[in-house]
């Protein structure tokens, strides 16, 4: 009896999960120097090159979006990106990229959604400096 007593405290200090909560996810957006057909071509590359990233099947359903997934080197915990890409609206030859990283559980993510986006978008300007721009 006083290890099923036991055993239930040990359950209540364990930490809660919320998939998504506001502690658990990070955004950014960046303009390139490239046209948003450039960037699209390149952005589920970076997926497949990135170490860590992980393109998903079915990105055709929304029009200038790409999903991938990033996990984590010991644990191998999830986290969900999305990749927006749009014009620029001053300047045609530039373009809007937003990146949303977010985890799959956990209340806090200790900084790895940001070190997600960062690596991504760093994966993403080197395919795209590697390419000509295309405007």
């Amino acid at each position: 009896m006083v290890g099923i007593a036991f055993l239930g405290v040990m359950l209540m200090a364990l930490p809660s999960f919320a998939a998504g909560s506001s502690g658990n996810q990070a955004r950014q957006e960046i303009v390139v120097e490239y046209s948003t057909e450039a960037v699209m071509a390149a952005a589920p590359q970076a997926f497949q090159q990135w170490d860590r990233g992980e393109l998903l099947q079915g990105n055709g359903a929304t029009p200038n979006q790409v999903k991938g997934i990033s996990r984590t080197k010991f644990f191998k915990f999830v986290d969900d990106i999305t990749v927006s890409v749009t014009p620029d609206n001053q300047d045609p030859s530039r373009t809007v990229v937003a990146v949303e990283s977010v985890g799959r559980m956990g209340e806090y993510d200790f900084g790895g959604n940001q070190r997600n986006i960062d690596e991504y978008l760093a994966t993403l300007q080197s395919l795209l400096a590697s390419s000509d721009p295309v405007s």
